[in-house]
């Protein structure tokens, strides 16, 4: 089960290496293009680009707590279950300001008419609201997990 942990933890700063490579570049293109004064759709969606990294870098932080607790062999203890509704409360802020970047979008799909972008990105937004309903089922697994232990527990 270590073995298996330290290779999630290794995943995990992998993304964190690849969300922070992704933004560096997209700040690299924003602040190097001379757009940024015509239009608030350039700035709102670099913005939206940094609350969203900053939600999925504490999503992983508290992910990361996670997998070292269940690498201890503490999966179904009472510590893992406000780790996970934090993990699911950052999510939830992951997916909200992510929607920032939907008139970025649709500038650029009027602009190279084609409608069937906007789709496009509504599809790439749905992404982390799916991740929420994903993470409220693992939360409410865990919660019923814990209970099940406690109630074995007390039954021994």
């Amino acid at each position: 089960m270590k073995t298996k942990a330290i290779f999630f933890k290794g995943v995990i700063i992998l993304f964190v290496t690849i969300i922070s490579f992704l933004t560096f570049l997209i700040g690299i293109e924003v602040f190097t293009s001379g757009e940024t004064s015509k239009s608030f759709t350039i700035p709102l969606f670099f913005t939206s680009i940094l609350l969203t990294d900053l939600f999925a870098f504490s999503a992983l932080f508290y992910l990361y707590q996670i997998v070292s607790l269940i690498g201890n062999e503490q999966a179904f203890s009472n510590q893992i279950l406000p780790l996970a509704k934090k993990l699911n409360q950052r999510m939830v802020g992951m997916a909200v300001t992510f929607c920032g970047i939907l008139p970025f979008v649709y500038r650029v799909a009027e602009l190279d008419d084609a409608p069937g972008l906007i789709i496009v990105g509504l599809m790439i937004v749905s992404i982390p609201f799916s991740l929420v309903v994903f993470g409220k089922i693992v939360e409410e697994l865990f919660k019923q997990a814990v209970y099940l232990k406690r109630d074995q527990d007390l039954t021994i």
